[in-house]
């Protein structure tokens, strides 16, 4: 269940950094709007600190994604180092 454990702690980060990548976004926004009307292309009507924030949590959710995959493949390796060590230490190999 460790796995499972750690997958969830990586899940919310993931999320997590979504929600942070929208809020630095519309802080953006707010501070630069001729940046972010140069990022994204948006309509008219809509409001740009809005649109800001879907863009920042569209990119907060693959920079977590990608934390997240590397953090799994982290885990599984250890994981799989000890159980390999422990194979050893069974057969007498030092």
């Amino acid at each position: 269940m460790t796995f499972l454990r750690y997958f969830l702690y990586i899940v919310a980060g993931a999320l997590a950094s979504s929600v942070l990548g929208g809020l630095f976004a519309c802080g953006v926004s707010f501070v630069s709007p001729d940046l972010v009307k140069g990022l994204f292309s948006h309509e008219v009507g809509t409001g740009l600190p809005r649109y800001a924030a879907a863009g920042g949590m569209i990119w907060g959710i693959f920079l977590g994604t990608a934390v997240m995959a590397f953090s799994l493949l982290l885990v599984t390796a250890v994981q799989v180092a000890k159980l390999l060590r422990k194979k050893a230490d069974e057969r007498g190999d030092a």
